[in-house]
């Protein structure tokens, strides 16, 4: 019988509990923890473990277990929310975390996490720095048009510079990983022939989708890019206006320029934003609107295998 053991994790420790336990018991989140959480695991019979995508502390554990041939499952923290909710907890502790992780686990089917590809991994590292860089950068630049000292400003021109070569230096060691992969390599040619993603962009899809094939239809990778409209419905109200934005944020973000390019340019999704116009459509919905579009379009040519086709009629 599957024992499922919840795990509410942090930097330094973690607590383990099975949904039936009045107490979790606390590990160091290190290797030396992690040895001492399978020692107490050996008191369960086919124990799985369950735990948040918090940040990055999870991977260390998640990793280590998936090593030990444990099946492992990482979930979304929003859904453990929603869980909570429907069972009206008030009590938030590591413990009652613990608890209900492993209680989610068990009323939810759920598919047995797998570690990210080395490439993959890699990307999002650089990812990550990247997008700290941009953000520097912008800070930087907001800072220099405040600024009224002629010796400060040159001072932030020369850290812009600097930060510029930075990223430009990690776009190209970007550039370099997915060319060591024969598919990756060809997922990028396929993403730049959608007129308004360029090189850049089509990384960035690579690096944060990590594997098209998890995702059963368009749907699902629309979904997991929070780019479905959130339902809010009250007696014969009905209000889709608003994205859910419940997914993945870096999706969202490297789609957002490319959407609003795409709506001057790319004939296709240039058709799609005047056919929305014409029903009364406009601003940031259409710009939406088209990122939905394009993450389909996303799924549809990694999926096939085919180059986007410039004849293809989206129907608005």
């Amino acid at each position: 019988m599957k024992i499922y053991i919840g795990i509410d994790i942090s930097k330094d420790t973690f607590d383990a509990a099975t949904s039936s336990q009045k107490q979790s018991v606390t590990f160091n989140n290190t290797p030396a923890g992690f040895k001492k959480f399978i020692k107490w695991m050996s008191l369960f019979d086919s124990p799985h473990i369950a735990m948040e995508a918090t940040g990055k502390y999870y991977l260390g554990l998640a990793l280590h277990l998936y090593e030990q041939e444990y099946p492992v499952y990482v979930i979304n923290p929003f859904k453990i929310k929603h869980h909570a909710q429907s069972k009206l907890k008030r009590v938030k502790t590591d413990s009652e975390d613990a608890k209900l992780i492993a209680d989610f686990c068990e009323v939810h089917k759920l598919k047995p996490w797998q570690p990210d590809s080395p490439i993959i991994a890699k990307l999002q590292e650089f990812s990550a720095l990247q997008a700290l860089l941009i953000q520097a950068k912008t800070r930087l630049k907001n800072q220099m048009q405040s600024s009224t000292e002629i010796e400060v400003q040159k001072i932030q021109k020369a850290q812009i510079k600097q930060l510029e070569k930075q990223i430009e230096k990690i776009q190209s060691q970007m550039k370099a990983c997915v060319q060591q992969d024969v598919e990756l390599t060809k997922q990028m040619a396929l993403l730049t022939t959608i007129k308004g993603l360029g090189e850049k962009t089509s990384i960035e899809l690579i690096t944060h989708i990590k594997d098209i094939y998890r995702f059963d239809n368009a749907k699902a990778l629309a979904c997991y890019s929070g780019l479905v409209p959130q339902i809010q419905q009250s007696g014969s109200s009905l209000n889709r206006s608003s994205l859910s934005k419940m997914g993945n944020a870096n999706l969202r973000k490297c789609l957002y320029m490319p959407a609003v390019n795409s709506i001057a340019y790319n004939p296709v999704l240039k058709a799609f934003a005047d056919n929305l116009r014409k029903r009364g459509v406009a601003g940031k919905k259409i710009v939406a609107a088209v990122m939905r579009k394009l993450i389909h379009l996303v799924y549809a040519i990694l999926k096939s295998g085919k180059p986007f086709d410039p004849e293809y009629k989206i129907g608005a």
